[in-house]
């Protein structure tokens, strides 16, 4: 039985299909898939109330012809997910994808976290290359992004990895270079952006910043079989969770982890995701049949499936992979509104000058276009103008909502980290009044606590100036004010303010600070 069908969002279900019903399900299936950004989910042999009635084998065959010629006229692809049985018949699951428009493919950010020499690198390398593991962390150098990281073996830099599909086939795979995006994106009908963060606690401040400026739709949490549930395992695990990210489990390494250590990690992991607080339902996927319902249940973030895979032997690689291809979309972007990006990264290019990366969080961006760079420390703007955009190192005329793009500005000699692009000048914030959660901390938060705030792509340090309370300890929640460095753009959401061991999470209520300039 499935939950009655809903009229928004992009699952579709039909109890039949004739060839006289084309014109209308072509127009459904568009506006079904354009709602799921990109992706649809047509259950056939199911009323309207959930009810999994079925077809017989001709009838089935005759409303999936209906549906692929509707899927046709709109320009999609069609992918039976699976068959299985209903009351008086055969019910189908089929996934519809919209390809060769001007829009990017489908996307999903999924970001990669867990401890140090957990294999999170090792693992993007193989998933995004084909190759397997040497044993000796031959793959991770695919997903390292400096060279102190492929000797040393420790990802301490934000890296991104695309990995495309065709239906549920790897494009990279097929390429002479598995790692040429460009190729990659062309040839795609969906993308999965892999963000690998560094693991070891020293590089928190990193994780942080790759997680919030990414803003992802999910979290991959690696663990090593041989090793097991780490310190960092943990912290990760509950900065996901107080962001309200869903969360599966990767569990590696398992070609190498005596039979008692593997199942004392699995142990491990299963009890960590019921804790009170995580209240995660543990899910192992065993087989293909796994992975469909798998996929289906991560955008609520209740469900946490778990993986065991090898990156040397291969061993649950595929299915891995086909549950990657099937993750919908969980973020919906705002592409109407005043074009917005936080500035995540920084590039001086010889003969271009001046390229900034990061997320474009709302609208839309044109080459050509004149935009507003800020705020500077006094609270100032400055205006630019659009030389180029690339997305997925390929030229494009424009770029909207959810794309991870790189910019070359005109007219612009400075810019940090944290700060944005936008359509016009924004309040530049000094202040912000916070409702609070201290996740972790030694002793008493009193005000002047001090600390750095981690909030999408900003980094910055500030102080505690007042707090309702008086003062907090670890478990408690309360609404303080926060005294930041110097100003920034912040316009509501969730942050991590740090220091040391201390983890304090917050919502921003309100802010105070200087008018644009």
């Amino acid at each position: 039985m499935f939950p009655p069908e809903s009229e928004e969002g992009n699952v579709e279900y039909k109890l039949t299909l004739g060839y006289q019903d084309v014109d209308r399900l072509a127009g459904q299936l568009k506006r079904r898939a354009l709602e799921g950004g990109g992706e649809a989910v047509y259950l056939i042999g199911v009323s309207d109330d959930g009810r999994p009635v079925g077809l017989p084998d001709d009838g089935l065959v005759r409303a999936l012809g209906v549906l692929r010629e509707a899927a046709r006229r709109v320009g999609a692809s069609l992918y039976v997910l699976r068959v299985s049985e209903g009351v008086r018949g055969k019910v189908a699951e089929v996934l519809v994808r919209l390809v060769g428009r001007e829009e990017p493919p489908p996307t999903v950010t999924v970001v990669a976290m867990g401890n140090v020499d957990a294999g999170k690198s090792t693992l993007i390398g193989v998933l995004t290359t084909g190759r397997l593991d040497d044993g000796k962390g031959a793959a991770r150098a695919f997903a390292s992004r400096y060279k102190h990281e492929v000797l040393s073996g420790r990802t301490s830099a934000v890296s991104l990895r695309l990995l495309g599909f065709s239906g549920d086939a790897v494009v990279n795979h097929k390429l002479v270079d598995p790692l040429d995006e460009a190729e990659v994106y062309k040839r795609s009908d969906k993308l999965i952006l892999l963000v690998d963060v560094g693991g070891h606690e020293r590089y928190l401040r990193t994780a942080l910043r790759g997680l919030f400026s990414s803003q992802p739709d999910y979290v991959m949490l690696v663990v090593a079989a041989n090793s097991g549930v780490q310190k960092m395992t943990k912290e990760h695990l509950g900065i996901a969770v107080a962001l309200g990210i869903p969360v599966f489990v990767v569990v590696t390494r398992i070609d190498i982890a005596p039979d008692e250590v593997f199942k004392r990690t699995v142990d491990d992991v299963v009890r960590i995701l019921k804790m009170p607080g995580v209240s995660k339902i543990p899910f192992v996927v065993r087989d293909a049949g796994d992975v469909v319902p798998a996929a289906e249940a991560m955008p609520a973030g209740r469900v946490a499936p778990i993986f065991y895979v090898s990156s040397v032997t291969g061993h649950g690689l595929d299915l891995l992979l086909r549950f990657l291809s099937l993750l919908p979309k969980r973020r919906r972007w705002d592409y109407g509104g005043d074009f917005l990006m936080y500035v995540s990264d920084i590039y001086l290019v010889k003969g271009v000058g001046l390229v900034v990366g990061g997320l474009v969080e709302r609208g839309s961006l044109r080459v050509g276009d004149k935009i507003w760079v800020g705020p500077y420390g006094d609270g100032g703007w400055a205006q630019a103008a659009v030389k180029s955009i690339h997305l997925n190192r390929t030229p494009v005329e424009a770029a909207k909502a959810g794309s991870f793009v790189t910019v070359a500005l005109d007219k612009v000699d400075k810019i940090e980290k944290g700060m944005t692009l936008s359509a016009r000048p924004l309040k530049a914030v000094k202040e912000i009044t916070a409702e609070v959660l201290v996740l972790r901390h030694p002793t008493v938060i009193r005000p002047g606590f001090s600390g750095v705030l981690h909030y999408k792509a900003v980094r910055t340090g500030g102080y505690i100036k007042e707090i309702d309370k008086g003062e907090l300890m670890v478990g408690d929640s309360g609404v303080v004010k926060l005294e930041l460095s110097r100003p920034w753009f912040i316009d509501g959401g969730v942050f991590v303010f740090r220091n040391g061991p201390t983890r304090i999470f917050g919502r921003v209520l309100g802010t105070d600070g200087a008018s644009p300039t």
